[in-house]
């Protein structure tokens, strides 16, 4: 049986991916932050652990606004980096520090945090669930577990959802899986608010490059010709190398064009409350 050769996207259609995803719940920055912030009732010296932490910015957030001890944890050591050099740029006294760990075995003794929030990288590990039982494991008995996860719609298809997984580098999951693995490893009291258009009760938004995708060509000429030149870096000379290029560029506009719904993809707000008797505790 011949091999199945995927073309790899052009990095331009990485970064609209990224806009489309994770750049619509980043919009709402400081709004989801404040939310996260009110209902796991931060407080100044209280500890609280950031799990995916990126580049720090929910946990630059939390710790200059509330003034609690803020950690930030990333397995990318580049991104911690530039998390420690934000921090760095930061004028005035400051609880925040980062470490480069995995979300699956965090650094960390059981029960230490008063708060744990997971953002969305926790769905790039091979099992997420373990990444969830790690963060409620070093949280504090009757201490707040906070999960901010994209999640997967219906109106997405298949082929879809394998392209977004490659092109995202993490798998979101059904909003009843984040539950029951928040569950499994002992939250009680699991509530749900609904961010995917902006937080509850928020009219739907979207940038203005996202609705344009569903009335024109979401590729500019440049950015189709760079992925017909990768199908030709990936099959050489031999036939079909014209026909696998065009097959890809057809396929990231229907990804794209997928993505410019509102509801295609969803964003979660998850908070619950580690039961006493929880696993680790």
């Amino acid at each position: 049986m011949r091999t199945s050769h995927r073309v790899p996207p052009s990095p331009a259609v990485l970064r609209l991916v990224q806009l489309a995803v994770l750049g619509r719940w980043r919009a709402t920055g400081e709004e989801l932050y404040r939310e996260v912030a009110s209902i796991a009732d931060l407080q100044p010296g209280q500890e609280v652990l950031v799990s995916g932490c990126g580049e720090g910015m929910t946990a630059e957030w939390i710790a200059l606004r509330t003034r609690a001890s803020v950690t930030g944890v990333d397995p990318d050591g580049e991104r911690i980096a530039r998390a420690e050099e934000r921090l760095r740029a930061l004028s005035g006294p400051v609880s925040l520090s980062f470490q480069e760990a995995p979300l699956d075995d965090l650094p960390h003794e059981t029960a230490v945090f008063d708060c744990a929030i997971g953002e969305p990288e926790l769905a790039a590990v091979d099992e997420p669930e373990r990444a969830v039982a790690e963060l409620v494991r070093v949280t504090k008995p009757l201490g707040t577990v906070v999960l901010l996860q994209l999640t997967w719609s219906s109106e997405l298809s298949d082929e879809g959802r394998e392209l977004l997984v490659e092109r995202l580098g993490l798998r979101p999951h059904m909003l009843v899986e984040w539950k029951q693995m928040l569950r499994d490893a002992g939250v009680v009291d699991v509530q749900v608010q609904d961010w995917t258009s902006g937080g509850p009760g928020s009219p739907a938004r979207a940038s203005g490059s996202l609705r344009a995708m569903s009335t024109e060509s979401p590729l500019t000429w440049q950015e189709k010709a760079q992925i017909v030149g990768r199908a030709w870096r990936e099959w050489g000379w031999r036939a079909g190398a014209l026909r696998a290029g065009r097959g890809a560029v057809e396929r990231e506009i229907a990804l794209l064009r997928e993505l410019s719904r509102e509801r295609s993809i969803g964003f979660q707000l998850i908070k619950g409350v580690k039961w006493p008797h929880a696993r680790g505790s």
